[in-house]
């Protein structure tokens, strides 16, 4: 019987290590996608019952990282969230970026993407990895 519940307890705490959560930015194309923007994972206790936990969580991440979905909000680093995301889009051989909605998802547990229901405040245009204003 204590083996049993040995047994039991190392399962358990093998099923929480593999449990993790992923938070990221994207801009879409037609016929592709480019992830512009990759948190740190988040840990989890369930891939079966933190989804909304995960999505929850990816949502306060995505908007306190860019001050609600502003392209325009300066970060820690000096630069507009924007400007990052253009320098990773023309890493990404994304060099020309216009009228581009950035927008946050979640995956748990290595399963789909998903959104988590916030994007950007405004259009996103990158001139050879430089923010600009967008045009339309």
């Amino acid at each position: 019987m204590k083996l049993a519940i040995v047994l039991l307890a190392l399962a358990a705490v093998g099923s929480a290590e593999d449990s993790f959560c992923r938070c990221g930015a994207f801009i879409t194309y037609s016929d592709d996608q480019a992830m512009v923007y990759l948190a740190p994972e988040l840990p989890i206790d369930s891939c079966e019952d933190d989804a909304q936990l995960c999505r929850d969580s990816c949502s306060k991440e995505l908007k306190d990282m860019s001050h609600g979905g502003d392209m325009w909000h300066v970060a820690p680093s000096g630069k507009t969230v924007g400007q990052h995301i253009c320098e990773t889009l023309t890493g990404l051989h994304y060099d020309f970026v216009h009228n581009h909605v950035v927008y946050g998802y979640y995956e748990v547990c290595g399963g789909p993407w998903q959104y988590t229901g916030v994007s950007s405040k405004g259009m996103l245009c990158c001139d050879d990895g430089f923010q600009e204003h967008c045009i339309n």
